[in-house]
């Protein structure tokens, strides 16, 4: 879907009063936002937790290369799933990266190479002076995710936003990452499995 296309497929989150407006506003706060961390814990009131699910280093890309981040490489390739602080720690976003780690500070590429800390919250522990431009988003139902997130009720809307992430003026990432509508809440509710 193309960016300003924001309606959501017929789910809860759309057919509730206003839900429409909300998923407006949702889309509209993560097409804004710098990254999926700072987005969920706005939303959520409180911090996430990171888990590296995979990652790997492809040391060459054949020509051109990634056009995009202008490289062909060496690239790092990283698989970030963030959940909830509060028990039973469910999924919130899921995201993936492709990293230029030899156009970052020393310590923010060690840090990538061995933590699972996801890149937004890196560069900005780092103080760094970074931004993000959407290039690409797509709304899908959540049973489409590639990530099961239990709190999301059947047919919730989760929005697909790839971007890339600058350093100053200077490409260093492409990520895409999938959120689920999650609309403000209480910051001392814990996310909680839908039942069935």
């Amino acid at each position: 879907m193309e960016e300003g296309q924001d309606e959501p497929p017929p789910g809860p989150a759309a057919l509730a009063p206003g839900g429409s407006v909300a998923w407006r506003l949702f889309a509209l706060l993560a097409r804004r936002s710098r990254g999926p961390t700072e987005l969920a814990e706005d939303l959520l009131g409180r911090p996430v937790r990171s888990h590296l699910i995979g990652e790997g280093e492809l040391t060459r890309i054949a020509p051109p290369g990634l056009a995009r981040l202008g490289t062909t490489g060496p690239v790092l390739r990283r698989h970030v799933v963030l959940t909830d602080s509060l028990p039973p720690h469910l999924p919130v976003a899921v995201s993936w990266s492709v990293v230029v780690p030899w156009r970052l500070p020393d310590d923010v590429a060690g840090a990538l190479r061995s933590g699972s800390e996801p890149l937004d919250r890196l560069l900005s522990a780092g103080g760094l002076a970074w931004s993000t431009q959407p290039v690409e988003s797509e709304t899908l139902p959540v049973e489409d995710a590639s990530t099961p997130f239990p709190w999301a009720p059947p047919g919730t809307p989760l929005l697909e936003q790839a971007r890339i992430v600058h350093l100053g003026s200077l490409p260093v990432a492409t990520t895409i990452d999938e959120i689920p509508f999650l609309p403000p809440r209480d910051p001392d509710t814990p996310l909680l499995p839908v039942r069935s």
